[in-house]
């Protein structure tokens, strides 16, 4: 494990290298290095909700299934690049099946009709930037 004063030497030559792996290695260990990049915040323009609903969107989609908590916050935070942490997703994950955007499915969430549009619209927007 790496200093966060380590780490952010490390990300500025995996920026330069363009070294996406990397890059995506030392956001999950220390995402507030999103903070500290601006060319890391892609998508300031999107919320943490609708960052949530998309990560299970697209975690959805790529495990043909129900999705982890651990996964959504893998996709929150390399695919949409929030500085987050797990008991934050957790809360919005338990606030969002209340509000009828996702619900449980075994161990892990899927998104219902009226989230599946939020992704959709989401994603669709992210596309057109």
């Amino acid at each position: 494990m790496v200093s966060e004063k380590k780490a952010r030497g490390l990300m500025k030559k995996a920026l330069k290298k363009d070294e996406t792996e990397e890059i995506n290695k030392l956001l999950l260990e220390f995402p507030s290095l999103i903070d500290t990049f601006e060319e890391l915040d892609l998508y300031s323009w999107l919320d943490l909700d609708q960052a949530t609903i998309a990560g299970v969107g697209v975690m959805e989609d790529e495990l043909a299934g129900a999705v982890r908590a651990e996964d959504v916050i893998k996709s929150v935070i390399v695919d949409f690049r929030k500085n987050t942490t797990e008991i934050e997703i957790y809360s919005i994950l338990d606030r969002l099946e209340r509000q009828g955007y996702i619900q449980r499915r075994g161990v892990g969430w899927v998104l219902t009709a009226k989230g599946a549009e939020v992704c959709d619209s989401t994603l669709a927007e992210i596309s057109n930037r």
